[in-house]
């Protein structure tokens, strides 16, 4: 209980020096002290004890040292149901291991950052929410792993505020979060999903790590592996170059409101996963967009 009490309150204060700081794309936990199969396997069971629904877990880009871990928690669905339709793209919260030097470095999607970007001025609503959830998450790495230790986030250079990312966008001209992209539209939302599950048995390029419905709602999230040659191996080794790697930017999301199916621009997407992205680097992805566009609309046809 002490180790508990303090680990809890350093988070605490952690948690308020970066808000004042700025918000990160990512937070990184340090070496697990454990291989990326037997990280998966000791995190699975911590999380699911305490209450968290593992959703799937798959290797990004097909790397055998790279893989996300996909959760999700009752109380966020709950907290999500009340708010708009697009709220669902928020349903899933994701955890990165990468092997690195023989270390499997843990990182975790930073609920604060993803959170303000995609619920945008209704994050105020379920605000105590995320910062329960991730102060759990948090306890849970450093109560598993002996070895590892947060420190600051990572993934950009800049310091975003929440309003920043309530209105984010790469620069003048780049789409927003509202600007998604409708990929089709059924006759009712149970032929929408029927539609798509029988896509996916088919599809050679695209296949589910997870899925996950709001209570209540026809609101179902979708996360898809992208394969082929325009998939993950095409882009990621492009982008994530960095020392510290962004591997919890995947899966792509596919969202299923009612009868209607949306994922969000790319340009927003790819940009909100490394805002620190070059104009020079993007141009090597300029047709990024469109292909992850063209694949995921392949499960609506």
């Amino acid at each position: 209980m002490t180790k508990i009490f303090f680990i809890s309150l350093g988070l605490l204060i952690a948690g308020t020096l970066n808000a004042a700081e700025g918000l990160q794309p990512y937070l990184l936990f340090g070496d697990s002290g454990q291989t990326v199969t037997e990280t998966n396997k000791s995190l699975s069971t911590a999380l699911s004890a305490t209450g968290f629904e593992v959703l799937g877990e798959y290797s990004p880009a097909e790397s055998a040292e790279r893989s996300v871990l996909v959760i999700s928690h009752p109380e966020l669905l709950s907290a999500l149901a009340a708010l708009r339709p697009s709220a669902g793209f928020f349903s899933a919260i994701r955890i990165g291991l990468i092997s690195v030097n023989g270390q499997t470095l843990i990182s975790l999607q930073n609920p604060e950052y993803w959170g303000n970007a995609y619920l945008q001025d209704e994050y105020t609503k379920i605000e105590s929410v995320v910062n329960s959830l991730k102060l759990k998450i948090s306890n849970i790495i450093l109560d598993t792993f002996p070895s590892a230790t947060q420190t600051s986030g990572y993934g950009s250079s800049q310091n975003f505020t929440q309003d920043d990312l309530r209105e984010y966008h790469y620069m003048f001209g780049m789409p927003y979060f509202e600007d998604n992209v409708l990929l089709g539209e059924f006759g009712s939302h149970l032929e929408a999903v029927a539609a798509i599950e029988k896509n996916l048995k088919t599809s050679t390029t695209c296949s589910k790590v997870f899925v996950r419905d709001l209570p209540g709602k026809e609101v179902r999230l979708y996360g898809i592996a992208l394969k082929g040659e325009t998939g993950e191996g095409q882009f990621v080794p492009i982008i994530d170059i960095g020392e510290q790697k962004h591997v919890t930017f995947l899966p792509y999301e596919l969202l299923v409101t009612g009868k209607q199916v949306y994922m969000l621009h790319g340009r927003f997407r790819i940009a909100l996963s490394f805002p620190d992205l070059t104009m020079g680097t993007f141009s090597k992805i300029m047709s990024t967009p469109g292909e992850i566009e063209d694949l995921l609309s392949s499960l609506t046809k």
